[in-house]
């Protein structure tokens, strides 16, 4: 049990914790493959297979973030690409709640992320995020 009383500030993270990973696993693991297949005439299967050693290179790094990287790696627009499907960017189940109760107790709220800030920014455009948070 945490002691509320003693907590005046929150530090949430977006992607998993308050945004739903739906969006980034669909565009990560179904479009970009996808996407990049067509572009090389190789079926979706095989171009998983060659996309996961680029991606195993700089998980874990600042790269596997940024938008610019992936689109000069990948050779397609990236940035395009996460629009096209930005209707899918959803709250996680009573994140809603969670973050209203927290704004008013009157908490300091902060947002850590290592999001793109063209990830953000869609990000932002889908969810009211930038309301809850200091």
């Amino acid at each position: 049990m945490l002691a509320w009383q003693e907590i005046e500030t929150g530090l949430l993270d977006m992607d998993g914790t308050l945004i739903d990973l739906h969006f980034d696993n669909y565009f990560w693991q179904q479009l970009v493959p996808e996407r990049w297949g067509q572009a090389r005439g190789i079926p979706l299967d095989e171009a998983r297979a060659r996309l996961q050693p680029q991606f195993a290179a700089v998980a874990g790094t600042l790269e596997w973030y940024c938008l610019e990287y992936w689109s000069e790696q990948l050779q397609l627009d990236i940035v395009a690409m996460k629009q096209e499907i930005e209707h899918k960017v959803r709250w996680r189940p009573d994140v809603r709640p969670f973050l209203d109760a927290l704004r008013h107790s009157g908490r300091r709220l902060y947002l850590f992320t290592n999001a793109h800030p063209a990830s953000l920014a869609l990000k932002l455009k889908h969810t009211p995020l930038d309301h809850y948070v200091d």
